[in-house]
């Protein structure tokens, strides 16, 4: 035995394994728990998340907390009223509680960016993974097909569309942003399945009989997750900026329904005598898009698997 080696005493011993302990837990986190942990340390993105979270309660929930639920009762006695204990964000020109319209508006605006990324992401995923997975002519056709979708000027044929197709209701628009929303989450999703189709993972299931759409769908999907999770929080704000543009030019909801872009175009005829009127709506559009774009960034780093741990 080396006699310069020393006996640990211990309370050395237990020195070392406290300092030890943070490490060791540090190790033993799950990746959900580290992914929270990237998400919640990015503080704009937690600022964005935030402001979403109670955007949803105020709109969906808040027109039962405060009673502001009659977006529609005209007043023809307090035409652009200043706000008030009545009307905290005053009268429009006939009257109408702008809170309760811009929490009405809300509503649809969220749903619609909501609902149309959910059925275009689901279909662009469907398209990029046989198009990635399987390749060759498959590969061409359903891209060529992308890339033709993506060559049409969307805002001139979607007005065109939706003044000779919809009916200005939520649904009718929905379908109509999604029709042309797919096409981003296709490429993307085709760019990971050929990144990943050939890892070493889905060698491996191939090998022991795993077929098709289970390796599409089982083994591959869940991999590309993150991109898709990431693409799909950036285009509802981008989907919430089309309803609005078309609902802005008549295009879009319509009476007696209102949508924040709605209600940018009831309100820009009087912008000179109560600009708040636009202002409203307008800053709701702009905060809500600047948050899902916050929180978009914030996830796109979180679930990077090439981020080091701090």
């Amino acid at each position: 035995m080396d006699t310069s080696e020393q006996a640990i005493s211990p309370e050395e011993e237990l020195t070392i394994i406290q300092e030890l302990t943070p490490e060791l837990a540090q190790k033993r986190r799950s990746q959900a728990r580290i992914i929270f942990d990237r998400f919640i340390s990015n503080k704009a993105a937690v600022v964005g998340a935030i402001f979403l979270i109670l955007l949803f309660i105020l709109c969906f929930a808040g027109p039962f907390i405060t009673g502001h639920n009659a977006p529609d009762t005209v007043n023809a006695q307090t035409p652009f009223a200043a706000p008030s204990i009545q009307y905290p964000l005053g009268a429009d020109d006939v009257g109408r509680d702008e809170f309760a319209r811009a929490m009405a508006g809300g509503r649809i605006s969220l749903l619609v960016g909501l609902s149309s990324t959910i059925v275009a992401i689901v279909f662009g995923i469907g398209i990029g993974a046989l198009a990635g997975y399987y390749g060759g002519i498959i590969d061409n056709v359903l891209m060529r097909a992308t890339d033709t979708v993506l060559a049409i000027p969307s805002y001139l044929l979607l007005f065109v569309l939706s003044a000779s197709f919809t009916n200005g209701s939520p649904a009718s628009v929905i379908i109509l942003i999604s029709i042309f929303g797919w096409t981003s989450a296709a490429r993307l999703v085709r760019g990971e399945f050929l990144a990943l189709k050939e890892r070493e993972y889905v060698l491996a299931a191939r090998t022991i009989g795993a077929r098709g759409f289970r390796l599409m769908f089982r083994h591959i999907l869940p991999n590309a997750a993150g991109a898709i999770i990431v693409n799909a929080t950036l285009q509802v704000g981008n989907n919430i900026i089309l309803e609005s543009v078309l609902s802005y030019f008549g295009f879009g909801i319509k009476i007696p329904l209102a949508s924040w872009g709605s209600m940018v175009n009831d309100g820009q005829g009087f912008f000179d005598s109560d600009p708040k009127l636009v202002f409203i709506p307008g800053l709701l559009i702009f905060l809500t898009v600047l948050s899902c774009n916050l929180v978009g960034d914030g996830l796109r780093d979180a679930l990077d698997p090439h981020m080091t741990e701090r």
